[in-house]
């Protein structure tokens, strides 16, 4: 599976943007914090481009977050999925424009448990599986019978949840898996999906909050 694929005209309009100023750093901004599939996806992307000298990463606890800081002149850049259900917010924004749109896969996704949780299948029957909304329809495809289900704001988060105690289970990343030290249960797959890079619209002066 390919896992990120940029054509080169989005490459080329991406590397424009990030090498418009050697003076000064880009900051790109997406959903955090770190082990998210949004923040994986960002860095893969930088390494695609090259890498840029003195690129920076800001992660967000939400896309609305993100946007209010690209809005205002606190990032240059942002990062969104086009599975985050209100993306359509931010096309009809009359201060953003999207400035490439391409494909990227997230890392593997499944069900996590801490190290020492005793998990069979039958718990999912009892039990609470924490995720961010947006890969919960995987669950219908890989696991039999009804799960209940609570939300949070990022796939990492909800990795944080369960290495907490606050749950058990959770539907997450690889990489948040990683990072809070956690261990899969069950493995899905990778979610091929595509992303948009907006940035402030330019027309004489940058629109910004009052």
């Amino acid at each position: 599976m390919e896992l990120l694929r940029i054509p080169g005209v989005e490459k080329q309009a991406l590397m424009a943007l990030f090498l418009v100023d050697p003076a000064r750093s880009v900051k790109i901004g997406t959903l955090g914090p770190e082990g998210t599939s949004s923040e994986h996806i960002a860095r893969m992307m930088l390494r695609c481009i090259g890498d840029p000298e003195g690129c920076e990463i800001t992660l967000e606890d939400t896309f609305e977050r993100c946007m209010g800081a690209l809005v205002d002149g606190v990032i240059d850049l942002a990062l969104v999925p086009h599975a985050y259900s209100k993306i359509n917010a931010f096309y009809m924004h009359p201060g953003l424009r999207p400035v490439s749109v391409f494909h990227g896969s997230t890392p593997e996704y499944g069900l996590a448990t801490r190290p020492d949780f005793a998990f069979d299948e039958e718990v999912l029957r009892t039990d609470t599986v924490v995720s961010h909304p947006a890969p919960v329809p995987m669950l219908e495809h890989h696991v039999a019978g009804p799960v209940k289900v609570a939300t949070v704001t990022s796939t990492s988060q909800a990795a944080g949840r369960v290495a907490d105690g606050h749950y058990n289970i959770a539907l997450t990343n690889e990489q948040a898996v990683e990072q809070y030290n956690l261990r899969f249960v069950q493995r899905f797959s990778r979610i091929p999906m595509t992303w948009t890079v907006f940035s402030r619209k330019k027309d004489g002066h940058d629109h910004r909050c009052a």
